[in-house]
């Protein structure tokens, strides 16, 4: 069993109340007093700071003097919590080994009638200027907590895989809770990790998924060869910044999608398309 199911199996019904009374106060602010704490969980003052003391030990709580004294949930706590909620409403029922890390999420195997994956978003915490210069759902809410914007992030690319799937090959989307979407598990690799017997193939499947969302009215907005999987097929992942064709920049943004792709192929398989005529085709078979 992984660190994060075993955290999860230890969580008292107490520290639950405690996590989400905190989550809760990080709403209105970015430290939560213990005040504030006890009275949105019910849990009397002294307890609560009991509890809460254990929760800091294990890294899920992080407490602070200063600029007043507060706590704040931690990103491993923000995961236990979506995880309860998933493992209640029914939809996880196991959860197994970390598959990958990047900058915004990380990636665990899990089961229940099907082999899925829970992607728990990391928005917002390190580079949260730089998500919010980038992320089109954070440009009205100057003021939200970093959980929060974890959370968007995955609302969003939770509904834009709804709209997609099954017309454009992505993820089955299953469930969200919080920061985490539990989605079907795609087999195969990376684009960038494997050697393509047919180039030529793997770009016009490519090119055609890229037509299918604009036409169903998404733009990934950040494609490029880490976000496409190969098996059978191929799979487009990462959905979180995509946009809609009435955004202010979405000409640019879809040409920039197609652009990664055709650099992608021209270096690695000389493969040489103009980028103004894919553009053109992608357009004309919408209309």
């Amino acid at each position: 069993m992984i660190q994060l199911a075993e955290r999860f199996l230890s969580l008292r019904s107490e520290d639950v109340i405690l996590l989400r009374a905190i989550e809760a106060g990080m709403r209105r602010r970015e430290w939560v007093p213990l005040e504030e704490i006890s009275a949105i969980s019910g849990i009397p003052a002294s307890k609560a700071e009991y509890h809460l003391r254990l929760l800091s030990g294990r890294k899920l709580v992080t407490y602070t003097k200063v600029p007043y004294e507060g706590y704040q949930i931690e990103f491993a706590a923000y995961d236990l919590l979506a995880l309860h909620d998933l493992v209640r409403r029914g939809f996880v029922a196991s959860l197994g080994d970390r598959l990958g890390v990047g900058k915004e999420s990380v990636v665990y195997e899990a089961l229940d009638d099907i082999p899925m994956v829970i992607k728990f978003h990391r928005e917002g915490r390190t580079s949260f200027s730089r998500v919010r210069r980038v992320r089109d759902y954070l440009r009205d809410r100057p003021k939200v907590a970093w959980i929060y914007a974890a959370a968007l992030a995955a609302r969003t690319e939770f509904e834009v895989m709804r709209r997609l799937y099954p017309s454009v090959s992505v993820p089955k989307p299953i469930a969200r809770s919080r920061h985490a979407v539990a989605m079907e598990r795609v087999t195969g690799v990376l684009l960038t990790k494997t050697e393509l017997d047919d180039p030529e193939f793997c770009i016009n499947r490519i090119l055609e998924e890229i037509g299918k969302a604009y036409r169903l009215g998404v733009i990934h907005a950040d494609l490029s060869e880490y976000n496409v999987i190969v098996g059978d097929d191929i799979t487009i992942i990462d959905w979180p910044q995509a946009v809609g064709r009435d955004h202010e920049s979405a000409e640019e943004l879809l040409s920039r999608d197609v652009s990664n792709i055709l650099k992608y192929f021209k270096r690695k398989y000389k493969i040489n398309l103009n980028p103004g005529d894919v553009l053109r085709k992608i357009k004309v078979d919408d209309g």
